[in-house]
């Protein structure tokens, strides 16, 4: 046998030195295998211990509804096992509003729109009723039946609440405001235009400072009021206080004289003022059926002499 000749039943020496390197980049390609494995078991290790430490609730899931994935919170919250969970359709019990706008908001995910933040209320195992408030984010990439979805929820509960009250307080609030301004301005509805009962069947009413076409209708209102309820007969009107009326005020002040004997009741107006008086003859207010008296004094003697038979005014 010649040197170099291969044995009787024995590779040649060349194919021997190619397998035993096949053999070394195999066993390289495991150790690599395996490095990879491990990094991969460490990362997902890492991700998965980052996942379970948040207080969130995180899940993923197929388009069907099929979970692939949820942390500890969420079992915990909807006191459910991962078993339970993982590989099983689940949907929490949410009130049929609710619900509606769940789908609504739900439905506007998608690739031109990858994230969509929903916010409702859910049913707990023990019967509560807890606010969820959830980033939902598209799959990325291509879509299809295996595509998953992934959410993140947080429990707002506290924080709606919270605004719940802020919103009851803010309405008792504009409530007592509300009535508080409409108190103050009867308030001052009566002290700008006071009425005063001074005998049976006779009321008096002082204006002071300027009266507007507002105070006019006010003093208006409040006297016809005094009228009904004193049953009065007679209304002395002191105008002594007032230094201006224009003539839409003047006007408005016959037009109350006039209301007054729909009534049944008799005007004396005191208290004109030269300037007053000029102010109502220049722009033709006329006083005609109403009775004018110098001072309140005057008026109030005449309206007692007068009592319910009706006399008529001194000769002046």
């Amino acid at each position: 046998m010649n040197e170099g000749d291969a044995i009787p039943g024995t590779a040649p020496a060349s194919e021997l030195e190619r397998l035993r390197r096949r053999n070394a980049e195999l066993e390289q390609e495991l150790a690599e295998k395996r490095r990879v494995e491990a990094a991969l078991r460490e990362s997902e290790a890492r991700y998965r211990g980052i996942v379970e430490d948040q207080t969130e609730l995180i899940c993923r899931f197929r388009l069907d509804g099929t979970l692939t994935f949820v942390n500890d919170v969420y079992c915990r919250y909807f006191d459910k096992t991962r078993e339970e969970l993982v590989g099983h359709h689940f949907t929490p019990l949410v009130p049929d509003e609710d619900q509606l706008l769940l789908d609504q908001q739900f439905a506007k995910l998608g690739p031109e729109n990858p994230i969509v933040h929903t916010e409702h209320r859910v049913v707990c195992p023990d019967g509560s009723i807890r606010w969820l408030h959830w980033t939902n984010r598209a799959p990325l990439g291509e879509g299809g039946p295996l595509a998953e979805f992934q959410a993140i929820g947080v429990d707002v509960t506290d924080r709606r609440k919270a605004e719940d009250e802020v919103r009851r307080l803010n309405a008792e609030l504009e409530l007592r405001v509300a009535e508080k301004t409409r108190r103050l301005e009867q308030m001052v509805r009566e002290l700008s235009a006071p009425l005063m009962p001074v005998a049976d069947q006779v009321i008096a009413m002082p204006l002071i400072g300027l009266v507007d076409g507002e105070r006019a209708a006010a003093a208006l209102e409040t006297l016809l009021h005094g009228i009904i309820a004193h049953n009065a007969t007679t209304v002395v009107l002191d105008i002594t206080g007032v230094s201006v009326i224009d003539a839409q005020v003047a006007d408005a002040m016959v037009r109350l004289a006039r209301a007054v004997r729909l009534l049944g009741a008799t005007v004396v107006l005191t208290g004109i003022q030269p300037r007053i008086a000029q102010t109502l003859v220049e722009q033709g207010v006329g006083v005609g059926g109403v009775v004018t008296l110098r001072t309140l004094k005057e008026g109030i003697a005449f309206a007692l002499r007068r009592g319910p038979a009706g006399a008529r005014p001194p000769a002046r």
